[in-house]
């Protein structure tokens, strides 16, 4: 006899069967529990949906809770197979048969009735009534029946079997696939041979039984498990009961596996743009080799196209993406219109509109583990600068701040060399600044060799920097003035570049501290083009420098107990000296020698980098990390030959278990042993020491990060630059920041904006959260404020609901136009604001992943809570 949890599942899978002879069994094969309804007595334990192996998270076991997501209220789980041959394949085992009844007809079929349970390895059937012919290998099943292979459970009226195969056909069935969440009925189930389930007149869901959120119904639903992929013709979406799609035929990923076919659309709203609607279709090409096509429509600008392609290769992963807007019609921008009615010209303002605009951006990876080479190309290039401020992109990964990457490069690595070839350039993204160099090519040859605690590093770099002679640009200087149209025009000196630098060290290390003397010699050398040189000038620039550097320090430690809590304090000085001879480099300031010019219509001058020849070099932002540097400057146009010592003092608080920093402390300072050292583009006198710099940091617990750095002129008595972040992020998906940056300015970018004459510092607040109101259910919100102007940066606030079944996110935001960025006047910037929603349904597809994106962009750790959620 079936254990009575057997029939429970039976009695409850009759009862979904709507025929009357059903029906009729499934009332009597229930009574006991009708019984004890009639007694008024409520089953605690009662399970309504225990006829598709569904349990609920109280009855799971541990090591089941522990795999599924806890957004989900139970799984789907099979009972266990605990018959003879329960493990093989069908075609290995013997077919066995039990009832509560047999007869054995002359034509040679066997009749059981009365709780039948026939199984053939890991395939079982049960029923009320099985006619078993053995001639044909087919059995015929009737009454409450059920048929179970691993990962797969079917129930249904009747249904006919191939003993021989895995064929069978079910009718009045409902179904589930335990592993990939999938149930769902209709009115045939074939099971073929290959595997794949076709469902006619069905329906398809992952949601939980009881909460199906959506499903696909009607026509013919094809799952194939082994292809991960799905099929549906003439089927209709429903969300909550409601249809509101229509597909004749539509592919769905089984599994997280990606397969063919349209993906959700994506759609937003905005000020600027209005409706942005994208519909993107997924092309899988090859194992190795797919695509997505993105057809776009914005309301105010046009249709247009992304495509993105990617292959991957046993040496190279390639990725291509394209977009294109034709005749963009310029979007509603009402502060573009106000400049207009002021008589502004129109090709400033709006200069694009009309025009194509378009983006090619291509990634590279070459090489393969343990090769001695590799390449990478990173290349991005857009229309125009305003491109990804006007039309963002809607299906594209492309990283854009102020200027795009266009970089060349392979590599060569042997065991002591490493040789690089590169060749670089940037667009730049903003109306008011010029290009930059480019680097075409550059050439880097780095030997680095080690003998026990001697150490010989060898840097030789080549670079040919380039930039188009002249360059001129333009925008609005005052924007109540319509003849305040500003034309820039400058000339730029270019260069061959040559960097040596050869150090030796003496690197030894014990547990209380560490000694590394070097010495150093370094060379810098130009070859300047003469293009805009005056007669007699040095074309051939150089400098070279003898270093004597020594980096050493001490580590001392307690064992400490405070506050009931064991913890280690560790005291840490550090000395950094650097001893250098004099590099002469006074023939790298103006070396044109050219006077500024100011026409009365432009202003025409020799760029102010290139005349000193800087190309990649700018002074490091000072900070407690910096006091140790062998170079007080980024990149190679400099040789940092000022002599100093820098000191530096830490404590640490460090947790004994998890070797965790509860909370340290650092505080340096430079001293300079001479008035005079290397600048940018001047000697600098009278500087014998540097501001002096902090740094605390703390993580009392897992989840809590502070961190707040300081730098302050003891000459001057004043904080010259300042910042406090706090970042929160714990297991169960709670996200708080806050932070607040502060950097002296005596010379403001903009001084007519600035409200108060007396305080022309740079301040600004960010903060952000996303709180879990409850499993399901999370709020979040960002805000950026500007205190320099007296005005947000950007406002964002949002709602995600989250379960087994689908993700939902509505999110409202508010920022800063910066269409005319560098065009007009920060204080002349008016706001954008959109409303955007974003819908996940789980197992089927989403539109509206641009929420992510922002959400990702404006709140830190968001794209960890990503990763940590199911």
């Amino acid at each position: 006899m079936l254990e009575v949890s057997r029939w429970r599942r039976l009695a409850l899978a009759i009862a979904q069967n709507p025929r009357v002879h059903s029906l009729a069994l499934g009332l009597i094969a229930v009574h006991p529990l009708w019984a004890l309804a009639e007694q008024g007595v409520a089953d605690p334990e009662y399970n309504p949906y225990l006829y598709l192996d569904w349990l609920p998270r109280s009855e799971l076991t541990p090591e089941e809770r522990a795999r599924m997501p806890a957004i989900c209220s139970g799984a789907f789980v099979a009972p266990p197979r605990n018959y003879p041959d329960a493990n093989l394949p069908p075609e290995d085992a013997p077919l066995r048969a039990t009832a509560e009844q047999s007869r054995l007809l002359e034509n040679g079929t066997a009749e059981l009735s009365g709780n039948v349970h026939i199984t053939q390895g890991y395939r079982q059937l049960f029923a009320d009534r099985v006619d078993l012919n053995r001639q044909n290998n087919t059995a015929y099943l009737s009454g409450a029946i059920e048929l179970r292979e691993p990962n797969l459970l079917i129930r249904g009226a009747s249904a006919e079997v191939q003993t021989d195969s895995e064929a069978a056909s079910v009718e009045d069935a409902t179904y589930v696939v335990h592993d990939a969440f999938i149930h769902g009925n209709a009115a045939q189930v074939a099971r073929q041979t290959s595997g794949e389930l076709t469902l006619t007149q069905g329906t398809y869901t992952r949601c939980e039984p009881g909460r199906e959120f959506w499903r696909l119904t009607g026509g013919e639903i094809n799952i194939d498990e082994v292809e991960s992929q799905g099929t549906a013709r003439d089927v209709r979406l429903e969300i909550l009961d409601v249809p509101v799609l229509y597909f004749p035929y539509f592919r769905f990923p089984v599994g997280d596996a990606r397969m063919s076919g349209f993906l959700f659309p994506s759609l937003s709203n905005s000020d600027k743009n209005g409706w942005d609607l994208s519909v993107p279709y997924y092309w899988n090409i090859a194992p190795q080799m797919d695509a997505t096509i993105t057809p776009r429509y914005i309301q105010y600008r046009g249709t247009g196209l992304e495509v993105e392609f990617r292959h991957l290769s046993p040496i190279f992963n390639t990725e291509v993406r394209v977009a294109d807007l034709p005749n963009d019609r310029g979007g509603n921008d009402d502060l573009s219109q106000k400049l207009i009615d002021r008589g502004f010209p129109q090709d400033l303002v709006l200069p694009y509109k009309g025009e194509d605009r378009w983006l090619v951006n291509l990634e590279q990876q070459g090489g393969y583990s343990g090769s001695i080479w590799r390449t990478d190309i990173d290349f991005t290039k857009v229309s125009d600068p305003d491109y990804f401020r006007d039309l963002s992109t809607a299906n594209l990964q492309v990283n854009a701040e102020t200027k795009v990457n266009q970089t060349a490069q392979g590599r060569l690595t042997s065991e002591n060399w490493r040789v690089t070839l590169r060749a670089q350039d940037y667009q730049v993204l903003e109306n008011d600044l010029f290009d930059e160099f480019a680097q075409l090519p550059r050439l880097d040859v780095d030997g680095n060799y080690r003998w026990g605690d001697w150490q010989l590093a060898l840097q030789n770099e080549a670079t040919v920097w380039r930039h188009q002679d002249t360059q001129t640009i333009q925008f609005i200087r005052n924007t109540n003035d319509p003849d305040s149209v500003i034309t820039k025009t400058s000339d730029f000196i270019t260069a061959d570049r040559l960097r040596l630098d050869y150090e030796l060290f003496w690197d030894k290390e014990w547990l209380w501290g560490y000694f590394k003397p070097g010495l150093a010699g370094r060379y810098l050398g130009y070859q300047v083009s003469d293009t805009f040189l005056p007669e007699g000038a040095n074309d051939t620039p150089s400098a070279a420098a003898a270093q004597l550097t020594l980096d050493t320090g001490l580590y001392f430690e307690r064992d400490s107990f405070a506050f009931n809590h064991e913890y280690i304090q560790t005291l840490e000085p550090r000395l950094y000296g650097l001893l250098s001879s004099n590099a002469k480099q006074a023939d790298f300031f103006d070396i044109s020698r050219e006077e500024i010019n100011y026409p009365d219509t432009e202003e025409v001058f020799i760029d102010p980098d290139s005349n000193n020849l800087l190309y990649d070099t700018a002074l490091f932002t000072f900070s407690y990390d910096q006091l140790f540097r062998n170079s007080r400057f980024t990149g190679n146009d400099r040789i940092d030959d000022a002599d100093r010592i820098a000191l530096g003092l830490t404590t640490r608080f460090i947790e004994p278990v998890s070797g965790r920093d509860l909370f340290s402390a650092s505080i340096g300072q430079v001293f300079y042993s001479s008035d005079t050292q290397i600048g940018l583009e001047e000697l600098i006198e009278e500087t014998p020491r540097s501001e002096l710099a902090a740094r605390l940091e703390s993580r009392p617990i897992q989840s809590l990060r502070i961190r707040s750095e300081l730098v302050y002129d003891d000459t001057e008595h004043s904080v010259n630059r300042g910042n406090f972040s706090l970042r929160y992020f714990d297991d169960d998906a709670r996200i708080f920041n806050l932070s607040y940056y502060y950097e002296r300015n005596d010379n403001p970018l903009f001084p007519d904006e600035i409200n108060n004459d007396d305080d022309s510092s740079v301040r600004q607040l960010n903060s952000s959260a996303v709180l879990p109101l409850n499993i399901h259910t999370s709020i979040m919100a960002g805000a950026a404020y500007d205190f320099t102007l007296n005005r947000e940066l950007e406002y964002l606030a949002g709602i995600e609901y989250d379960d087994c079944c689908y993700r939902a996110r509505l999110v409202w935001r508010r920022t800063l136009d910066n269409d005319l960025a560098g065009v007009v006047a920060a204080k002349d910037l008016e706001y954008d604001q959109g409303i955007f929603l974003e819908v996940q349904l789980k197992g089927l597809a989403g539109f509206g992943a641009t929420v992510t994106q922002m959400l990702t962009q404006g709140i830190a750790n968001f794209d960890q809570r990503e990763k940590l959620k199911p």
